[in-house]
């Protein structure tokens, strides 16, 4: 029996955390790991420390650290990469412009709400891993934003065949927006996880939001999902994939 991919997802809050996301990557040595709110200039400290080479989404750039760069998703591979592939299904049709998060409206026309999707080769099977980083809507309440968009990414991900979804959703379980994803895909987080938000890393502090998933297809089982946290303001989820075939 082939032995299953061990997939992690963490929204790593840009270039806040670099030594701490580094050192868990190192200890981690997961096959794949998808990342959010990645600076582009970060990939390649955080293919050195996980071992895999980066496919980096840009959405917006970004100012950090004084500088203006791209912002986006990656998934940090250290299997053979069989295929890549990008989805735009929200806000600017280009990553090339600069975020502006002074309104809601500003915030989602300067930000390219992209799907990056690989497929990746262990022991003879393929697995097709995606991430993604949703658009935020105050107070965890799905505003029409988001609304737009899901239906948009629901569209791309029907066409997308088998697969494991993970990423920041920024709409919390047993709400309208993760209730949508839910009724399609399995939620592989345990229900004793009621937050993915670390409460001592995050600028809010503690909330009540379990807005980061883990989803899959019927071709994919996902087993031992634990939460880690004590890494960037959202706590990583790391998790077991075998194929169901």
């Amino acid at each position: 029996m082939p032995l299953p991919l061990q997939l992690v997802a963490l929204n790593v809050e840009r270039s806040k955390h670099l030594d701490r996301v580094a050192a868990f990557l190192r200890s981690t040595q997961a096959d794949v790991v998808c990342l959010q709110e990645l600076m582009e200039p970060d990939a390649a400290l955080f293919e050195e420390a996980s071992g895999g080479t980066c496919f980096f989404a840009p959405m917006a750039l970004h100012e950090e650290n004084g500088r203006i760069t791209s912002r986006g998703v990656g998934i940090l591979s250290r299997l053979p990469v069989k295929s890549r592939s990008l989805h735009h299904y929200g806000g600017s049709e280009s990553p090339q412009v600069r975020f502006d998060a002074t309104t809601q409206e500003s915030k989602h026309k300067t930000s390219a709400y992209v799907l990056a999707l690989c497929e990746v080769e262990k022991e003879g099977t393929v697995f097709r891993i995606a991430t993604t980083h949703f658009a935020w809507a105050p107070g965890g309440e799905a505003d029409d934003f988001q609304r737009k968009d899901i239906q948009k990414l629901l569209a791309i991900l029907a066409q997308s065949g088998e697969l494991v979804l993970c990423g920041d959703f920024n709409a919390p379980r047993g709400g309208e927006i993760f209730g949508l994803l839910a009724q399609k895909y399995k939620d592989n987080v345990p229900q004793k996880y009621t937050t993915s938000i670390d409460g001592i890393l995050h600028r809010a502090g503690p909330l009540p939001f379990m807005v980061d998933g883990l989803f899959s297809t019927p071709g994919y089982t996902v087993s031992h999902v634990e939460m880690v946290c004590g890494i960037s303001d959202h706590c990583a989820l790391i998790a077991n994939v075998a194929s169901s075939s």
